[in-house]
């Protein structure tokens, strides 16, 4: 799939989501607050919006020094968000996982439970980090069990897109998954968060193992 095909496949998405949809808008197009943002979509729909980056690959996302403080701009927006769509999900020269498999039920709740107790010791980064690795295989499991593709390549942010656009997330699961999920980012990295960005640990270790149990709940057939 071309750039252009994915860039009117999602429009036609948000579209179908009930958004007025607007491709490769302008800066009369855009918020006030992003008005200089290079975005390849941006939706509204009431006094909620969107704006969509879409890049062909995680190399070029990574390599887009803008999508950082796209992202940080928005989350002090909240009724708007920032959603990333890769054309190409899986980049073989990124894949290094071998034979590798999704945890199971069984090992999420594990995951959770190591993060309650790490984070008990004082360790409240490595908690967040294992509470978050919970999250991911939780999210995928959910979505699969909807019927969508999720695995090995996917970006966590993506996912949530998806079970936000999907009813899946609240609006304030959403928020504070999005911030998270910078922060994780950073910390994962090598990067030291700044202090005023940094969730209060034992409320994000909270929030990553509510949210992945309920997923997992969610997934197991009725």
């Amino acid at each position: 799939m071309t750039l252009d095909q994915e860039i009117q496949r999602m429009a036609d998405r948000y579209a179908a989501q009930g958004y007025a949809v607007t491709v490769r808008p302008g800066p009369d197009d855009l918020p006030a607050f992003a008005h200089d943002f290079r975005v390849e979509i941006v939706g509204r729909r009431g006094a909620e919006g969107v704006l969509v980056a879409v890049k062909k690959s995680r190399r070029e996302f990574a390599a887009d020094p803008a999508m950082s403080g796209y992202a940080e701009a928005v989350a002090g927006h909240p009724d708007w968000r920032f959603d990333i769509v890769l054309v190409e999900r899986e980049d073989p020269k990124f894949r290094d996982i071998s034979d590798a498999r999704d945890f199971s039920g069984e090992e999420i709740d594990k995951s959770l439970a190591d993060a309650v107790s790490i984070a008990g010791l004082g360790f409240g980064r490595a908690a967040t980090i294992t509470a978050w690795a919970g999250l991911e295989a939780a999210m995928r499991m959910r979505l699969r069990a909807g019927g969508e593709a999720a695995g090995w390549g996917t970006p966590p942010r993506e996912m949530l897109n998806e079970l936000y656009s999907s009813g899946l997330l609240s609006a304030d699961e959403f928020r504070r998954l999005g911030a998270l999920t910078q922060f994780r980012n950073q910390i994962v990295h090598g990067f030291s968060p700044p202090a005023s960005a940094a969730p209060a640990e034992s409320d994000a270790v909270q929030l990553l193992s509510d949210v992945a149990r309920r997923l997992v709940g969610e997934s197991q057939p009725a």
